[in-house]
């Protein structure tokens, strides 16, 4: 399983098509965890609107945290994730349709080459 990690802070302009080409990856096994740096504009309201469309897919830390740099937002996020790889995402993105299904492969050849 593969966790994305999503920073944000004031993304809405920017969001949506960063989620959407998420959500028509090739590689289907992932989940996204996203925590927002307190954002003012409608980044939040377009996160709850997928975590609600996708439940078991997107995840919000709602911990009221703010760190004002993405640095130490992602820091975060890697802190909670528990999965075996993740893959950080900025929310400005746009991810090609096969970017995890690629990189899920390269990371899995490394392993096998490296495990000798």
């Amino acid at each position: 399983m593969i966790q994305i990690l999503l920073a944000t802070f004031n993304g809405a302009s920017y969001l949506e098509a960063q989620l959407e080409s998420l959500l028509t990856q090739s590689y289907k096994g992932w989940t996204l965890i996203a925590h927002d740096d307190g954002s003012t504009d409608q980044t939040l309201d377009i996160l709850n609107t997928y975590k609600e469309r996708y439940p078991n897919v997107i995840e919000i830390l709602e911990d009221g945290l703010t760190f004002g740099n993405a640095r130490d937002n992602f820091t975060h996020l890697l802190t909670a994730s528990t999965a075996e790889y993740v893959m950080f995402c900025d929310q400005d993105d746009v991810w090609l349709p096969k970017k995890i299904e690629k990189t899920v492969a390269k990371m899995q050849a490394l392993e096998r080459l490296y495990a000798g």
